[in-house]
């Protein structure tokens, strides 16, 4: 649609017929990032192209290769046992930065 905003029509069709369809996708889903069980920050995907696991490929890039991560519904969970700190830390940035 020219000068339109597609994301407005999009958010527009889970309203129709005066009812809310919970399954109609409004503008990006999240994850809830953990690290070792404590909350470090939520994940936006901001496009339908990414997923939650650019988490892995963030941690790849920064050098962390020693962690097991694992989904269970909206929650994302990172186990590691070497350099916890500094992980949280990094993923604390990578995820208030986006």
């Amino acid at each position: 649609m020219p000068g339109g905003n597609e994301e407005a029509l999009i958010g527009m069709a889970a309203f129709m017929n005066g009812y809310f369809d919970p399954g109609t996708k409004l503008s990006h889903d999240r994850y809830e990032v953990y690290v070792n069980g404590d909350f470090v920050g939520q994940k936006n995907l901001l496009s339908h192209k990414e997923d939650v696991t650019s988490v892995n490929e963030f941690l790849e890039a920064q050098g962390y290769h020693n962690y097991l991560s694992n989904i269970n519904g909206d929650h994302y969970y990172i186990q590691t046992e070497k350099r916890e700190h500094e992980l949280k830390q990094a993923l604390q940035i990578y995820l208030n930065s986006r």
